[in-house]
């Protein structure tokens, strides 16, 4: 498939066609981007339509060299400590299954083997090796590899999967509207934020509210004001700040010491009279207060590291303690003059610039017309593309794929550690999340690092741009954000290649 306006060649009576589901393949696609006839029929369309894809339904028979993957699957009694009373070779295909498949698929297979009914044995787990439960939403290729060893834990049932695992989530309490359940807001946990309980009451000055008793209060929520009015620009350049020195994806979503003095060496809130070691002992202090430790032990995060939430009280200590070593005959102000002081004067002026300069590069992108055709052709593509992306696969649930995890395939897709590092990639997540490049414009996200297809779409443009740029290529950018397409299509196997003798060459 050349991914080139208006051009598509069929070779030798070989076509190009998006895979309904993500089997591997094998077949070179590189012929087929020296053609320049234009398609003309639905079945070398490359405009992805519903023809198409029907089309493409009734070929997967055609497919070959599909990837085989099989399991030695151990069957262990629940409550027996994995004692094994019989294992089985489960041939998964492809496998593209989700981990339910192998517990059901194992029990149903035990039950034939010793002559009882179907259902008779009930899946309660899906285990490693080591003995850990395992998300059974997870897809099996995403985690496993051809030969690994498992152990499914059964009952007689009748409920199956009650032994819960890591980060399963519980069923939260429902509230009821007149169009039925009430989904909590995505902010609530800035807009529930509770200033006193996390310890910021002993940074309010009293003797600035002698003449008003709920001063104190009126001033945290003022506090909070501030916070809510920058937590937008404040996410984002936190998930920017976690990719500094950061090898691997998982490191993001935290940020170390040494990430938050570059980031008040950025804002200029490092002077000689309030030096880095002040920066440290905050730092120290946000990190191993009772509230952070609390928090800690509910996510099983790093106890060396500071979450979104702890970042924001983090910049509250650092305002308070940096005005008053600037201006220490002024100290007898409220808490939330002193914050706004270090935004307005510090993080405003310094930090948001330096961030709207960076993601300004990518407007000529934005604003290419057949980039932008390009990628509405092969929107199928793309969303297959992120489709195959999955670590779990949920029924009825929304496809967005964590940064961390596509920070995997980025890196199979030989992009990641090859033409872009993990600080420029999370340059390009800003850009790909947000619509805007004003930083005061932002738009706080409920999960900042999920791409849903929309936000992929401008991932790989934004990627796209960045390599086109960086390396200085000799073409025109549509052009090249066809081949790359073309590329990672290709190795996320999402294109299959058949032949069709009765279609003329």
């Amino acid at each position: 498939l050349g991914l080139h306006p208006d051009s598509i060649r069929k070779v030798g009576g070989t076509h190009c066609i998006p895979q309904v589901s993500h089997s591997p393949h094998t077949g070179s696609f590189d012929e087929l981007r020296a053609g320049s006839q234009p398609a003309q029929t639905a079945s070398c369309v490359y405009a992805c339509g519903a023809a198409f894809e029907q089309e493409a339904c009734a070929r997967l028979g055609a497919r070959h060299d599909v990837v085989k993957m099989h399991l030695k699957v151990h069957m262990s009694p629940v409550a027996s400590g994995l004692s094994i009373d019989d294992t089985l070779e489960l041939y998964c295909g492809n496998g593209e299954q989700i981990l339910q498949w192998v517990g059901y698929a194992t029990c149903s297979r035990l039950a034939y083997s010793r002559g009882e009914v179907y259902g008779r044995f009930v899946p309660q787990s899906v285990t490693s090796k080591d003995g850990q439960a395992l998300d059974v939403d997870i897809v099996v290729n995403e985690i496993l590899n051809d030969g690994d060893e498992l152990y499914v834990e059964y009952s007689n049932g009748p409920q199956a999967y009650k032994i819960r695992w890591e980060g399963r989530p519980r069923t939260p309490p429902f509230k009821w509207g007149e169009e039925g359940a009430v989904v909590p807001a995505h902010d609530v946990w800035l807009m529930e934020l509770n200033l006193e309980r996390e310890g910021l009451l002993s940074l309010v000055d009293m003797e600035a509210h002698t003449e008003n008793s709920s001063g104190p209060q009126e001033d945290l929520q003022e506090v909070k004001k501030l916070l809510v009015e920058f937590a937008a620009p404040l996410q984002m350049v936190f998930y920017l700040l976690s990719s500094e020195g950061a090898t691997s994806g998982q490191q993001l979503g935290q940020i170390t010491l040494p990430q938050f003095r570059s980031f008040m060496q950025q804002a200029k809130v490092i002077s000689s009279s309030f030096p880095s070691e002040k920066v440290d002992e905050i730092f120290s202090s946000v990190v191993t207060s009772l509230h952070t430790l609390a928090r800690r032990s509910e996510s099983k995060s790093g106890v060396s590291s500071l979450d979104l939430l702890d970042f924001l009280i983090a910049i509250v200590h650092v305002a308070y303690s940096r005005f008053a070593a600037d201006t220490p005959q002024s100290m007898l102000q409220p808490l939330w003059a002193k914050l706004n002081v270090l935004f307005r004067n510090c993080i405003q002026p310094y930090v948001f610039p330096e961030l709207q300069k960076k993601l300004n590069k990518f407007g000529d992108a934005v604003n290419n017309a057949p980039a932008q055709l390009l990628l509405r052709r092969a929107n199928k593509l793309i969303e297959q593309t992120l489709d195959s992306c999955q670590l779990k696969r949920m029924r009825s649930a929304t496809v967005k794929v964590d940064l961390r995890w596509l920070c995997n395939h980025l890196t199979r897709w030989q992009l990641l550690g090859r033409d872009f590092n993990l600080q420029e990639l999370a340059l390009i997540a800003v850009f790909a999340k947000q619509t805007t490049t004003d930083p005061e414009a932002f738009v706080l996200h409920p999960q900042p690092l999920e791409y849903n297809y929309a936000e992929f779409e401008r991932l790989l443009l934004g990627m796209a741009y960045h390599i086109f740029i960086a390396k200085k290529k000799p073409r025109k950018f549509e052009e090249y954000l066809g081949e790359m397409l073309d590329t990672i299509f290709r190795k996320a196997q999402v294109l299959v290649e058949v032949v069709n003798e009765n279609m003329d060459d």
